[in-house]
Parts: C-alpha cells; sequence; structure tokens
C-alpha cells in the first residue's frame, strides 16, 4: 500500500470537549467509541475536569467537538499555534452522563456530521 493510500484507510481522530468532561463529552466518547473509521477521546477545559484537555490531545485530533463557544474560546485563548477544525454543536450543560436525552441529542446532532465525513 502506498503512503498516500495508507492516509484513506486512517480513521478520524475526534476529541469531545464540554467542562468537567464528566456528562457530556464522556457520553460523547462512549456513544461513537465503536463507530466505524473514527477514533474518540474527551477532556474537559476546568482545572476541575476528570480529564483536563492538554496539547497532546490536540496534536492528535483531527477534529474537536465542543459544545458551547466558551470551550472553543478556552482552547483558542490556551493554546498557542494551528488548532484542528473545531465544531460548536450548542448542546447545554443540562445533562447527566448517559441521560436518554443528551443521547438521542448527540445522535441527531453528532451523528450526521461524523457520518458526513
Amino acid at each position: 500500500m502506498r503512503p498516500r493510500d495508507r492516509d484513506l484507510y486512517r480513521p478520524v481522530n475526534v476529541l469531545f470537549v464540554c467542562t468537567l468532561n464528566q456528562a457530556r463529552s464522556v457520553t460523547a466518547e462512549r456513544l461513537f467509541r465503536r463507530m466505524p473509521g473514527f477514533q474518540v477521546r474527551s477532556g474537559g477545559t476546568s482545572e476541575r475536569a476528570r480529564h483536563q484537555v492538554a496539547e497532546n490531545d490536540l496534536i492528535w485530533a483531527d477534529l474537536v467537538i465542543v459544545f458551547e463557544p466558551a470551550h472553543e474560546a478556552w482552547l483558542s485563548a490556551t493554546f498557542a499555534g494551528d488548532l484542528p477544525e473545531i465544531i460548536d454543536v450548542g448542546i447545554p450543560d443540562r445533562f447527566a452522563a448517559e441521560d436518554p436525552e443528551l443521547v438521542a441529542e448527540l445522535r441527531e446532532v453528532v451523528g450526521p456530521l461524523l457520518a458526513a465525513r
């Protein structure tokens, strides 16, 4: 296989980012981790996050999905240089992890974004 062809089969690395990495981003990671063609991780913007987003996460990511404009602003203010593509899906922080309504919203909003890649 030529190196260029290998890139066609490389999974898309998706980083889900919310504030505390306890509900939205974790649920998205769990929901999409088995989607063919993708590798997923999650992180948070807060110092109190279960896993605070680090530079290595952004080097790894091809796509970053955030849930609020504040998450994108934090990434831009915290990390110098080029960032991967960032998409804000606008899902508010009103859910618990694995909440069925959150899962439904993630499937409705994020699912088609990933399927289009």
